[in-house]
């Protein structure tokens, strides 16, 4: 089994931070800033949709982007519970493990580095523009599980054949994540370790 993850929302428990960012690109571009609330029932991926869909005209989205990943980098975020102790258990067992990401590199790598995960990841793909073509990838016709924690997260992780697992992050409620595909839904990581599924899987 290949445990794939998303970066934010899913590993870094960021939600107010690309809230934050967000409304910096809006501001960048002349858009009207969103709430936490508004935030949570219009983020999407891939982001130039999101943008476009917030009012943001084409010519405008690149701009957006690179401030909303300038807006991230300026910012840390915590590690979501249980990472460390999933991660550890599952490098222990000889489990390969992934982060497939549309951020940029540069503050997703720094993170990597100041969480001391470096070492836990057999791949870190950034810019992911088709997530469900790289999933695929990494799959290589394997069973992998993907987590994240966006409706693009969870139809990516399906294409792909990855059993998709929605994490509760601020970025997307749980109707949407059920709705959109995801198998189960977890908070964090030490409550994944408590699911039947975890638990059939680790003794596997």
């Amino acid at each position: 089994m290949k445990y794939l993850f998303d970066w934010n929302g899913t590993i870094a428990d960021d939600a107010g931070r690309a809230c934050d960012a967000t409304n910096a690109a809006l501001r960048l571009v002349g858009g009207q800033e969103i709430s936490p609330d508004q935030f949570d029932r219009k983020f999407m991926l891939p982001m130039d949709e999101m943008f476009v869909k917030l009012g943001v005209r084409a010519g405008d989205v690149p701009a957006a982007i690179a401030e909303w990943n300038a807006a991230m980098a300026s910012k840390p975020a915590p590690l979501r519970a249980g990472t460390a102790g999933f991660l550890a258990e599952l490098n222990a067992a000889g489990e390969m493990c992934a982060v497939i990401s549309a951020a940029g590199p540069g503050y997703l790598l720094a993170e990597l580095r100041s969480f001391d995960l470096e070492d836990r990841f057999g791949a870190v793909v950034t810019e992911a523009a088709d997530k469900a073509r790289v999933l695929t990838e990494l799959r290589d016709g394997g069973e992998a599980l993907y987590f994240g924690d966006t409706e693009y997260d969870m139809r990516c992780a399906a294409e792909a054949g990855c059993v998709p697992v929605g994490v509760l992050s601020g970025y997307c409620p749980e109707e949407r994540l059920v709705e959109a595909g995801a198998e189960l839904v977890v908070r964090d990581f030490d409550e994944f370790r408590a699911t039947g599924l975890a638990r059939r899987l680790m003794a596997a």
